[in-house]
């Protein structure tokens, strides 16, 4: 667990390191339910650096806590002209795995992660979208996931306005590279993430985003659906804008009925101003 302690926390420096060279041009970031609406936009033109601990409960043979530390979709903008913006948009897990047969040990390592490329228009009203591919990384080990890399679509839909909702839909499926319709060290999934906030002020909201997955090389139950949601508040520490949540997570329908049925979750999210941008805000 120590390993992956240390790899998630590199990633973080990583990401913050990119800060400076896009600080020099944009909006203050002032405004913090502004702020919030912000870190749920999978399209924003800020930068995003989301830091997440989930615990995944009665996991593996013995019924004990599986533990991921992940870059959860930090997003870092790239302005191409007046009329399009690439979006990156970067997920890196490394998890504490327990022991799926009995005697087994602890596997421990980076998991599939993944960076999306959305293309993204810099006009925009109320309403913003992007689409494009994403690059799929493979796992360190195949306990982990799957060890090859692969490709697919994604898309991403956001409505933000001047109102208390948020509502968006981010969505791809991946293909991984090589392997025959025998290997178990493939990967042909689709994911599903709708996502709804409230804001009530000062930057405090409730929201739901539950990551809904299917598997279509698994030959029983194929999906993973979970309810629930949670709370954050968005503030400043000194001149730093950054984001608190904790939420739970029920998986409702899930590929075996009596293992992870639940998952906790804290997220600690550092946003940066945003590069310069055309684009019509609320």
């Amino acid at each position: 667990m120590k390993k992956c302690v240390i790899v998630a926390a590199v990633l973080a420096i990583a990401a913050i390191w990119c800060r400076p060279s896009f600080a020099q041009s944009g909006t203050p970031v002032n405004n913090a339910d502004y702020l919030f609406k912000e870190t749920e936009n999978p399209v924003t033109r800020k930068i995003t650096v989301p830091l997440r601990y989930e615990a995944d409960f009665l996991d593996g043979a013995d019924k004990l806590t599986k533990s991921t530390i992940e870059l959860d979709q930090a997003v870092v903008p790239f302005r191409l002209n007046n009329d399009w913006s690439l979006i990156t948009r970067t997920k890196l897990p490394a998890e504490a795995l327990p022991p799926k047969k009995p005697g087994d040990h602890w596997t421990d390592g980076l998991s599939n992660g993944y960076t999306t490329f959305f293309l993204s228009p810099e006009h925009g009203q109320g309403f913003y979208w992007g689409a494009g591919p994403v690059l799929y990384y493979p796992a360190t080990s195949e306990a982990l996931g799957t060890t090859r890399w692969g490709s697919g679509p994604s898309v991403a839909f956001v409505h933000e306005d001047k109102g208390p909702w948020v509502v968006g839909l981010v969505a791809n499926n991946i293909w991984s590279f090589g392997g025959g319709p025998g290997s178990r060290n493939r990967t042909n999934q689709l994911l599903l993430n709708p996502i709804i906030s409230y804001h009530f002020g000062d930057g405090w909201a409730l929201s739901s985003s539950p990551e809904i997955m299917a598997n279509w090389l698994d030959s029983g139950n194929k999906w993973t659906v979970p309810v629930g949601g949670g709370l954050s508040k968005t503030f400043r520490l000194g001149e730093q804008p950054i984001q608190l949540g904790v939420s739970a997570y029920y998986n409702a329908i899930r590929p075996t009925a009596g293992q992870d049925p639940w998952q906790l979750q804290f997220k600690l999210t550092f946003i940066f101003p945003e590069p310069g941008s055309t684009r019509s805000r609320p």
